[in-house]
């Protein structure tokens, strides 16, 4: 993709937030990158800050900048979020990297030009990429595994000097609120970055130590993860709504791990959340509603598990599997006013005030047919992996470093 026109942008914030490639001999491209490397820092995990904070904060005085390059690898199987962002100043002079679509996007802002800009391949495939630019005359070239996929000319201009010469790279968030970026995104980011190397250790005056909750060193596949005791809730008005005639509404989990006693999902309120309940228990899954009698089934980990309400009655089933459990008299009125409820919920993992040893994996959770968005969430806990898993289900539980 090719950008022209007469933009002066600053030198400074695009020579050295954006990475340059690492030396190559004979002007190679970039080969594959190993999965595993020998006594090197452990990789950071981008989603882990508190809230949709950054995991980490560097400052830099830039009067005594001699490298303007940096440099890292990373990898996620999540489609949007923030990789880094950086500022002289929030309001006027700022940059972002981060992923939409799968795909990478730069955003820039400042007092000579404003641009969003969108290309290359999708990296959310769950391996290692370089990200790499080239400063060549006025062009800058964004690289991705050492193929070019931007190209932006006329784009450098005379560095000015700044009133206050210090620059902040945040990573995995943002140093002002998501509304603020030129084409908001959702800035949590489930990925992991390693090999980082940013502008010059000299010239850095702080840097924060990171906040990531758990380890990139366990192999992951796609879906999301509830460690014991997490927690997730979305609002019943913000997710698709119940067929009006005949009543029904239906619920659809991918489980692929599961381990431990508690609640896998309930419907209900904070003040009472369990109108109708999900519990996992010694590999079985326990329907109730309220405080009557429930049923169980024996899980079957990688078949779908469906949840089906009507009128009168809720279907559990799995594969050629089939529970019902009859809702008492009053059963379906209650659920009917729970979406009309302003605070009604649809939770998932523990419930509130719950000590809970389950922890699961979803390869996806659907409501009318559509999936739904761990990252759009009403409110969940910070040690959720939003798109990943791990593949061993002995690691299940390790999530620090």
């Amino acid at each position: 993709m090719e950008y022209r026109g007469p933009l002066a942008i600053s030198w400074v914030l695009l020579l050295m937030l954006l990475p340059l490639p690492p030396h190559s001999h004979q002007g190679q491209a970039l080969r594959q990158i190993p999965s595993q490397r020998i006594e090197e820092p452990p990789a950071v995990h981008l989603g882990s800050g508190p809230g949709q904070e950054p995991v980490s904060i560097m400052t830099f005085n830039l009067t005594k900048i001699t490298k303007t390059s940096s440099s890292f690898e990373f990898r996620t199987w999540d489609p949007e979020g923030v990789i880094f962002y950086g500022d002289i100043n929030p309001k006027d002079d700022w940059f972002m990297l981060g992923l939409r679509d799968g795909r990478p996007e730069i955003q820039l802002h400042n007092p000579w030009a404003q641009l969003t800009v969108g290309a290359g391949p999708r990296l959310d495939d769950g391996r290692w990429h370089q990200v790499e630019v080239k400063i060549l005359g006025d062009s800058l070239l964004l690289g991705v595994d050492g193929e070019e996929v931007l190209n932006l000319r006329q784009v450098s201009g005379p560095l000015t000097k700044k009133p206050q010469p210090i620059m902040k790279i945040a990573l995995g968030g943002l140093l002002f609120p998501a509304s603020n970026l030129r084409l908001p995104l959702v800035p949590a980011l489930d990925a992991c970055l390693r090999q980082d190397n940013w502008l010059d250790r000299q010239a850095r005056t702080s840097v924060s130590a990171p906040t990531s909750l758990r380890s990139c060193a366990i192999d992951s596949q796609p879906g999301i993860f509830f460690p014991p005791g997490s927690h997730a809730e979305f609002n019943l008005q913000d997710i698709p709504q119940p067929h009006a005639e005949p009543w029904a509404f239906s619920l659809d989990v991918g489980l692929q791990l599961a381990a431990g006693s508690g609640h896998l999902l309930a419907l209900g309120t904070p003040e009472n959340p369990s109108w109708l309940s999900l519990h996992l228990q010694n590999q079985k899954v326990v329907l109730s509603s309220g405080s009557g009698p429930g049923l169980d089934m024996s899980l079957v980990l990688g078949l779908p598990l469906q949840l089906k309400l009507a009128v009168s009655r809720v279907v559990l089933s799995q594969g050629l599997k089939k529970e019902i459990l009859a809702l008492p008299p009053m059963g379906l009125d209650s659920l009917l006013n729970l979406w009309a409820h302003p605070q009604g919920r649809l939770f998932l993992g523990a419930l509130p005030g719950e000590t809970s040893s389950a922890s699961f994996c979803l390869d996806g959770l659907w409501a009318q047919d559509q999936r739904l968005d761990m990252d759009r969430a009403l409110s969940r806990s910070h040690d959720i992996w939003t798109h990943s898993c791990p593949q061993n289900p002995g690691n299940a539980t390790d999530t620090t470093h």
